[in-house]
């Protein structure tokens, strides 16, 4: 026996409906999280959070940002040497990730190099970054990549000084410095 179903407008519009509302829930319970260790802008460790991790298209990065920030955060290129003032800066504060927020850097473990670039000989906190071999290159280098946002931050050398000999070579492009503010009494 064949059943036949008349489909009107009505019900077209309804099935449609439940088709997007199912979609909708199920990409917002799959957005990508990364846990990331958070501080307040006293450079005060808060602790591990799960967060969302920080997308948008080509389209939206290239209204967010400057020239320069989308073709060194989203492209992984690199400021020239000596661009910008955050390679001589000294003031105690923390370095965020200029797309994200996130914390990458602290001005503790900054120090001078002749490179041209803001230099720290470790990261504010692992879970923080990320890195990548570029195989392309030759020497091979170390991409260093905010983990909340993929952004392209530079390179990562182990020609730094003791106690890690790590040198962390950050594109000025790529960070914002956040000057450390005094934390509030009994916080």
């Amino acid at each position: 026996m064949m059943f036949k179903q008349q489909i009107t407008r009505r019900s077209l519009v309804k099935c449609f409906a439940v088709a997007a509302s199912v979609s909708i829930a199920r990409s917002s319970e799959s957005e990508p999280e990364v846990t990331i260790v958070e501080f307040n802008d006293a450079g005060e460790k808060i602790g591990p959070a799960r967060v969302k991790k920080v997308l948008h298209t080509e389209a939206e990065w290239r209204k967010l940002l400057t020239l320069q920030q989308f073709y060194v955060t989203r492209k992984g290129t690199s400021d020239l040497a000596y661009y910008g003032t955050y390679f001589k800066l000294r003031d105690a504060g923390l370095y965020r990730c200029l797309c994200c927020g996130n914390a990458v850097f602290s001005s503790q473990t900054k120090f001078d190099s002749p490179s041209g670039y803001a230099c720290f000989s470790a990261v504010i906190a692992e879970e923080n970054i990320r890195t990548n071999v570029d195989m392309a290159e030759e020497p091979k280098r170390v991409d260093v990549i905010c983990k909340r946002c993929d952004a392209h931050l530079g390179y990562e050398y182990n020609d730094g000084p003791e106690p890690t000999h790590l040198r962390f070579a950050i594109n000025e492009s790529a960070v914002k410095f956040i000057p450390l503010k005094k934390s509030a009494p009994g916080g």
